[in-house]
This record gives C-alpha cells, structure tokens and sequence, in this order.
C-alpha cells in the first residue's frame, strides 16, 4: 500500500493540520503586554465621574496612561491604547 499522505520527513497531513491548529491557538491569547490594557481603577473611590477628565489623576496613579467615566459611578483606565480603541468622554 502506498504512503499518500506523508512527506519528504515523514510526516503526515494530520500532523501538519495539528500544528497549523496549535500555531493559531497560541498566537490568538490575549498580551496585554503589547496590546491595549483597559481596567477598571482600583482607587475610584466610587464617587459621581461625569465631568471629563475626573478620573485622570486614580488612574494615573496605578499607572495607566489616562482614565474615562464609565456608567456614573466607575472609572475605566486605559493603557497603550490608540484614540478609536477609547470611549467618548461622558
């Protein structure tokens, strides 16, 4: 019978089509390292955040690059972050 299937090495199809699988499912992990970080702030003392640029200085703080009012009450902080990746201020 002949070996249809495998290739110059050796291997076969399914193998190449598991490692193609795999190769999609690592590089698809969430890095925040490189990537957007957004988080709600830690130091929001849980009061009103309606006036723009309120929850600037919590954020900060922790070490983000900027804050925006979130639902009234909470403060969502944003790091590395490109303009069309933020909400519009409150």
């Amino acid at each position: 019978m002949k070996k249809v299937v495998e290739g110059p090495l050796g291997t076969g199809k399914a193998f190449i089509c598991l490692s193609m699988l795999m190769l999609l499912v690592l590089s698809s992990e969430k890095m925040e390292s490189h990537g957007c970080i957004k988080r709600k702030s830690g130091k929001w003392t849980n009061d009103t955040c309606i006036i723009r640029g309120t929850c600037n200085g919590p954020c900060r703080d922790e070490g983000f690059d900027n804050g925006h009012c979130h639902n009234t009450w909470s403060c969502i902080c944003y790091k590395n972050c490109s303009l069309s990746l933020q909400p519009p201020h409150a």
